[in-house]
């Protein structure tokens, strides 16, 4: 063995030394003068979690007997100067504790219960049955309730905004759609109330067609966000060691069967064709 070899297993066990050494100082201190095992205090420290959340509870169910017998100005003072809690705190615990009273909430109670207490509270944005669907196995806007539980607080946080943000714009473009189509609509209806001229055909076709493209260009540019997320969910997963492909396959895929869907409810070939006759109304526009 030469003299670098020997160097290092030194190095190595001194390390090890130093170590143990400061494994023993630490379970005098804080172990019971135990023998570090991490699945042991893993456990424990689950069971602690389970029962600061259960204390939540049981602080909000207390908070809301409070609240109940007092008036609005008295309810804020006690809350702060009794419990040290701002009263939007104290608003938030009551919140989850009426929440979770509900038999439906009460069986996804222990499951969302493993995320901790911050986690949970921001969780509390979604509809019951989301949750109860998210406690059974299923996902929330493509995350696993095992997904947020590997998340910080404010990467769930985050996560929920943004899966919230583009529903709110998939809402507004389907809103600003069926506003066009609803004014397109009424037109046509005032028109054949007051006994005048039909609409000319060629508009209405050309106001539809307009319509269709706009439809098209917003779920392209929905569909462009996804790309930036799978460059994070890679990044994410080469550095922590996890495999976010199914959930990126299982995005795609949907995808691809809705469109399938549309091809085959309307019985549209994959190719544009070529020889088909062009609408009359299409004749001579760009």
């Amino acid at each position: 063995m030469n003299s670098n070899n020997k160097k290092q297993e030194l190095v190595e066990e001194d390390i090890s030394n130093n170590a143990a050494i400061h494994s023993m100082a630490v379970m005098e201190q804080w172990g019971n003068n135990e023998i570090y095992n991490e699945e042991r205090w893993l456990e424990r420290a689950r069971h602690a979690a389970r029962k600061t959340l259960e204390g939540m509870f049981e602080l909000g169910r207390a908070l809301i007997v409070l609240k109940e017998h007092t008036e609005h100005g008295r309810f804020a003072e006690i809350a702060n100067a009794e419990l040290g809690l701002h009263e939007r705190e104290a608003r938030r615990l009551m919140n989850a504790t009426r929440r979770f009273a509900t038999p439906q909430m009460q069986k996804a109670q222990a499951k969302l219960m493993d995320l901790g207490k911050s986690k949970l509270l921001e969780l509390l944005v979604e509809e019951d049955d989301t949750l109860v669907a998210l406690a059974d196995g299923g996902e929330l806007n493509g995350h696993t309730l095992d997904d947020f539980d590997r998340m910080t607080r404010n990467e769930l946080r985050d996560a929920i905004r943004t899966a919230r943000e583009d529903t709110e714009a998939a809402r507004k473009v389907s809103a600003d759609k069926d506003a066009k189509i609803n004014r397109l609509t009424e037109q046509l209806e005032k028109q054949k109330t007051a006994k005048t001229k039909e609409p000319d055909a060629a508009d209405v076709g050309s106001h539809i067609t307009m319509v269709l493209a706009s439809t098209e260009v917003a779920a392209r540019s929905q569909i462009s966000r996804i790309k930036p997320l799978f460059e994070e969910l890679v990044a994410h997963g080469e550095a922590g060691g996890f495999n976010h492909r199914p959930v990126m396959v299982g995005c795609l895929n949907q995808l691809i069967a809705d469109i399938e869907q549309l091809r085959g409810l309307f019985d549209l070939p994959d190719e544009v064709p070529q020889d088909d006759i062009e609408p009359e109304w299409m004749q001579g526009r760009e």
